[in-house]
């Protein structure tokens, strides 16, 4: 075993559920689905965070359930790796709410 230092580990992570985009999504609300397309809320995340600037100290990652589901959202969670900072988990519009997710993600993270 070796112990790593990314540099995530002084900002955070963002974990975004696959499973609500790939599948409860689609199969819960084709019309939401039908209105998303193949727009992917993590690969949006990593675009953006890379033409800021902040990806490697920010890192949006893909997760499995988080056991938080609500009908045509995704559920995603803003994890600090700093000191006293608890992790911010939230259901979100993937389309509707990204803007101010990303927001909300470099004003904690940064």
């Amino acid at each position: 075993m070796q112990d790593v230092k990314p540099k995530w580990l002084g900002s955070g992570l963002v974990l975004v559920c696959e499973r609500c985009s790939r599948e409860r999504i689609p199969e819960e609300t084709p019309e939401i689905a039908e209105k998303i397309g193949d727009f992917q809320l993590r690969d949006w995340l990593k675009t953006k965070l890379k033409e800021d600037g902040h990806w490697g100290k920010i890192r949006a990652i893909s997760t499995s359930c988080m056991d938080v589901c609500a009908k045509g959202r995704v559920t995603v969670c803003i994890d600090p790796m700093t000191g006293g900072d608890t992790p911010q988990p939230m259901v979100v519009d993937p389309i509707g709410d990204r803007d101010a997710l990303y927001d909300r993600i470099v004003k904690n993270l940064s």
